[in-house]
């Protein structure tokens, strides 16, 4: 079995709904990284930390060892909002796909004899745009409402990804495009109208499919916005008890490309 497969098998026996790998040489000029720059500052709510204390110094300094990286998703359904519920150390979800990772790193270096390395959630603290590698492993495309949207499970997935010391066959880009002919339901739901216009930065920007909402109609801050209100609505609704917030999924549970998949 060629040894690609073989990994993505790993990473799916590992409990990974959908497994894929990028080249590193490719996913360093990917849109989001080449832009990267002139967007300002990344950070924004909802920005999880795994425990790592990388300093804020790291993007885009990865390892010259890393070739290749796997990319992982895990359905995130709406019939189990429980899995995006964040409690102030992440998200069940989220803790699920750390444990995917680490176990599937332990058993690519026992029986592929590969080195990997973890990378942090985060860009500034080195980690990767994953929506970018995610479209270049063949997991899917980018929509309308800016998120991966995969055949099998829409936008209904959540990512992480594995730093691999080999140069392993890329399993992408693949042709699939479910926004070509969509009425855009994610643009006229969105509270925050994130994607009514297209952003300033984006208006001299040359396009691609892969860059912010397509054609550059999305707003990056209205939609931490509409995080930051569901982070005070939820510090209100627990005063007091262990906090859980609820964060907006409205363009994702509408898209008619994760309607038809049901667990």
């Amino acid at each position: 079995m060629e040894i690609g497969k073989r990994i993505i098998n790993i990473a799916i026996e590992n409990g990974a709904t959908l497994a894929g790998i990028a080249s590193m040489e490719t996913l360093k000029v990917s849109p989001s990284h080449t832009i990267y720059r002139k967007l300002g500052d990344y950070k924004g709510i909802g920005t999880v930390n795994d425990g790592d204390t990388l300093p804020d110094n790291q993007l885009f300094n990865w390892p010259d060892s890393v070739r290749s990286v796997l990319l992982i998703a895990l359905s995130h359904p709406e019939e189990k909002p429980e899995m995006d519920w964040f409690d102030g150390k992440g998200s069940p979800g989220n803790r699920f796909l750390i444990d995917i990772i680490r176990r599937t790193s332990l058993r690519i270096e026992s029986d592929l004899k590969i080195q990997t390395r973890k990378l942090h959630y985060s860009v500034e603290k080195g980690g990767l745009f994953l929506k970018d590698a995610a479209v270049l492993a063949g997991l899917g495309c980018i929509g309308k409402n800016n998120m991966l949207v995969t055949p099998s499970h829409g936008p209904r997935v959540r990512l992480r990804a594995l730093f691999m010391e080999d140069n392993i066959n890329s399993t992408g880009p693949i042709r699939f495009d479910p926004c070509a002919d969509c009425k855009a339901l994610c643009r006229r739901v969105c509270p925050e109208h994130a994607m009514d216009d297209k952003a300033p930065i984006f208006k001299l920007a040359q396009f691609s499919e892969h860059l912010p909402g397509r054609d550059g109609a999305y707003n990056r801050e209205r939609c931490n916005l509409r995080m930051e209100k569901d982070v005070a609505k939820s510090s209100k609704k627990n005063s007091g008890k262990d906090l859980t917030i609820k964060y907006c999924r409205k363009c994702e549970f509408i898209c008619p490309a994760g309607k038809k998949f049901k667990i």
